[in-house]
């Protein structure tokens, strides 16, 4: 086996509660062909699904922002929103759509490809300011309630 071939290590799952839930662990199921890619480069992933929309937040490792990727009939739209609490700074990464009720987005030609959208979210985050990092807290954990529990991890 080529390091090539070797499979790229993921990012960890979200961390929130919603994991154990069906519906959600259906809906990051169906969205495995593209939340795999995004945590091979770092991303930690989550998914929204409802009625008649899907979403998927993948947050750049080193970067106080988030990207949100939603299928749009035979495209995709992805915006790249920051700070990711605030969304104060919003822009259009990509924008596939086809354009039956708008415009044709810049990158209709390629439609619901992935690799495309893949290669634009790269070219878009490696241009991003890197965040730097949080100080080490040296206050001890208390024990109690938030003992042990995990830390959002972006």
């Amino acid at each position: 086996m080529t390091s090539s071939e070797r499979p790229r290590p993921l990012a960890p799952l979200p961390d929130h509660r919603k994991t154990e839930d069906p519906a959600w662990q259906r809906a990051w199921a169906n969205n495995a062909y593209l939340t795999t890619p995004l945590r091979e480069r770092g991303m930690v992933c989550d998914v929204q699904q409802g009625l008649q929309y899907r979403l998927v937040y993948a947050y750049p490792p080193g970067h106080d922002s988030v990207l949100v990727i939603g299928p749009e009939g035979y495209g995709w739209l992805v915006t790249h929103q920051a700070p990711a609490e605030d969304w104060t700074d919003f822009s259009v990464v990509y924008d596939s759509r086809a354009g039956s009720t708008s415009p044709a987005g810049p990158d209709a030609e390629h439609g619901s490809q992935i690799g495309p959208l893949l290669a634009a979210i790269d070219a878009h985050v490696a241009r991003l300011p890197r965040v730097p990092a949080a100080p080490i807290s040296t206050v001890p954990r208390q024990a109690g309630s938030s003992a042990g529990k995990p830390t959002r991890t972006r």
